[in-house]
């Protein structure tokens, strides 16, 4: 006599309790991130317009944030001094390359360096993980800091960038309930669909040909950009989870009602600048250039 169906070891009970759950949202959890979203988009398109010492101060306060929750999950051990000791080196690497008195690569040199060595010193353990946080955080900030500083489209520019990750992490949500289909990694982040990365990368390419049309340039080379902007913030996303899933921990943190933590909610935003970060140190004149805006 077969066992129960809660017990079949085939996979079938874990396949239709994740169907009833992509079927059937919290609407009270729905709501709890839809509140959160409209204190932190405005507080967010603040910081960018302001620029200057206000968006130095909020990444710096980012990357606090961003450090301390990576340490805690990977480590599990957040009252290690080595924490203080990484977490003030990542911020002074930061102010330096930020405002210029050391070039981005020396202060990323440095940082890696000296890093490094006080986890080999003092045998902490994770190390590859750390120096791995360690460096996406500091591209990630670097690469909004130099993104909001480009000539003068930088604060359109930036606006550009957080509509498309924005427009990308609703699209991505409405098109997988919509259309559902294949996982788009069943073992990583099993609530994402194929259809909806495809619907969130159309969805921002028709936000550059909208941007296109405000600031002309080349309409391809837009809706490539915002395109590329919604694959690489799903990547970042992914790639989270999949951080998320090695140290078994279903939240970064607890410090945004409704998103979880602060990597939680940056974390496709944090992708994105990380590679924009890695273009501006190899074309400094990216993006105008790729975009025709000097024309």
């Amino acid at each position: 006599m077969p066992g129960p169906a809660l017990w079949r070891p085939d996979g079938q009970r874990d396949r239709k309790l994740m169907a009833a759950a992509l079927k059937s949202p919290n609407p009270d959890g729905l709501m709890l991130r839809l509140i959160s979203a409209l204190v932190l988009i405005p507080a967010g398109l603040f910081v960018v317009w302001a620029g200057g010492y206000v968006l130095l101060i909020a990444g710096l306060a980012c990357a606090a944030l961003m450090w301390s929750e990576f340490w805690t999950v990977t480590t599990k051990d957040p009252r290690s001094p080595m924490f203080l000791c990484v977490g003030g080196i990542l911020l002074c690497a930061l102010g330096l390359a930020a405002t210029g008195l050391v070039s981005v690569l020396v202060a990323l040199i440095a940082l890696v360096s000296l890093t490094t060595g006080l986890m080999v010193v003092l045998k902490t353990p994770k190390r590859a993980w750390l120096l791995l946080g360690v460096c996406v955080i500091f591209g990630a900030v670097m690469g909004l800091i130099e993104l909001r500083g480009v000539s003068m489209t930088g604060l359109f520019m930036t606006i550009v960038v957080m509509t498309s990750v924005w427009a990308t992490d609703i699209s991505a949500y409405f098109a997988g309930r919509g259309f559902g289909g294949p996982q788009l990694a069943p073992r990583g982040s099993p609530n994402k669909t194929w259809s909806g990365a495809a619907g969130a990368v159309i969805c921002t390419a028709l936000i550059g040909a909208l941007a296109s049309g405000i600031l002309e340039g080349s309409l391809m080379n837009w809706v490539f950009f915002t395109a590329g902007v919604s694959v690489i913030g799903q990547l970042g996303d992914l790639a989270e989870s999949l951080w998320k899933r090695q140290f078994n921990v279903k939240d970064s943190g607890a410090l945004i009602p409704g998103h979880g933590g602060i990597l939680d909610r940056l974390d496709s935003f944090s992708a994105v600048l990380l590679v924009l970060a890695i273009l501006f140190s190899i074309f400094p004149d990216f993006p105008d250039t790729f975009l025709g805006l000097g024309e």
